[in-house]
């Protein structure tokens, strides 16, 4: 059995985030909740590009593209909050955001070409 997924270059790149954003975050983020909904909202993009290319359905692909695109943004939210609290440099916040807003081109552009 082929998993779509793994073709779209996107994933890998949704992959690399994730990896990077954890990687940031497990030694620098001491609030707990803060830190389990960061770590929510990454697996959630990744997660939600997979379980999306499995429907037949390009209307349905494309509204878990959108979840993925929305786990992104909350990522970005918590980073934010997390430089509100001193808990990481703004160089680091600055770095994620640049990375978040690639990723979320990415994601548009692969749901523009789906027929919904």
């Amino acid at each position: 059995m082929a998993f779509r997924f793994k073709k779209f270059r996107v994933y890998a790149e949704a992959k690399e985030f994730c990896k990077f954003c954890r990687d940031q975050v497990q030694t620098k983020i001491t609030d707990k909740g803060l830190l389990e909904q960061i770590l929510r909202a990454l697996n959630s993009i990744v997660l939600n590009i997979a379980e999306g290319s499995a429907d037949a359905s390009d209307a349905e692909f494309a509204r878990f593209l959108g979840i993925s695109i929305r786990s992104v943004y909350e990522v970005v939210a918590g980073f934010d909050l997390a430089e509100t609290y001193g808990m990481i440099i703004p160089v680091l916040n600055l770095d994620v955001e640049k990375m978040a807003e690639n990723l979320v081109k990415q994601l548009s552009a692969l749901r523009s070409t789906l027929n919904k």
